[in-house]
């Protein structure tokens, strides 16, 4: 166990999926086709490449867009994927009980890698208005991640707080399509997102970017996509050096 890999295990039980039958052992990994493909293009692949493929199989990952749902993924049917990610501590099937393996419990440097990789995939930053202001804009920052394992969670939470945040546990809630309840945990303090950042952060450009440009505006405007913030913050880029010439 290692960084990269407490990181691949973060990103597997944010996205990631076993399924075992009589059959066959399926799996599968993937995200959001506008949103996330960069993500798994330049950081994803290459770490399940390096610490998983190559060593397994000699080969690397076959990514496929699926159009028709909006997926960017691969999968791979093979038992001695699934058995490398079992021996782990990582089971197949519903991620109602899903924990953190023990071996990351343990050591804060896997915990901060884990963390990135789980907030990076199913964790999100959203910018809220300040209604008690006169203009009013999104600039209070939350970073939230949500999860139907209630243990999962708690996990979260102590590890956050072990690392000198002051995380919030939210009731659990059901949205419209959820079938079980989510338990969502924050991170809400502008200091505790901060240092999040700081001595966490995130590889997924779906949310640094969101960040950056909060940091060039002081606020970042609702319902952008990842392309639109990218050509926002290129072109802050492009007047800093017309101004230096």
């Amino acid at each position: 166990m290692d960084g990269d890999l407490a990181e691949i295990l973060g990103i597997h039980i944010g996205d990631g999926c076993i399924s075992v039958t009589s059959r066959y052992s399926e799996y599968y990994l993937g995200g959001d086709l506008t949103e996330e493909k960069e993500y798994h293009n330049d950081w994803v692949a290459p770490l399940f490449n390096k610490k998983i493929m190559l060593p397994l199989f000699n080969k690397t990952v076959n990514y496929k867009e699926h159009p028709k749902v909006g997926i960017y993924g691969f999968h791979i049917f093979d038992k001695r994927l699934v058995a490398f990610f079992e021996n782990l501590g990582i089971k197949s099937g519903s991620k109602l009980n899903v924990e953190i393996p023990k071996k990351i419990l343990k050591n804060k440097n896997l915990t901060k890698r884990f963390l990135r990789g789980l907030f990076d995939t199913d964790g999100t930053i959203y910018f809220d208005k300040n209604r008690s202001a006169k203009n009013q804009t999104n600039n209070r920052p939350t970073i939230n991640l949500g999860t139907t394992s209630i243990k999962l969670a708690e996990q979260v939470y102590n590890l956050l707080f072990s690392l000198g945040l002051n995380p919030r546990l939210k009731k659990p809630y059901k949205g419209k399509k959820d079938k079980n309840s989510v338990h969502a945990v924050l991170i809400y303090r502008k200091k505790d997102i901060i240092n999040y950042i700081k001595n966490i952060g995130f590889k997924n450009p779906k949310h640094y970017t969101k960040w950056e440009v909060f940091m060039k505006l002081g606020y970042c405007p609702p319902y952008t996509t990842l392309e639109q913030r990218k050509e926002f913050l290129s072109s802050i880029l492009d007047k800093n050096e017309i101004i230096k010439e």
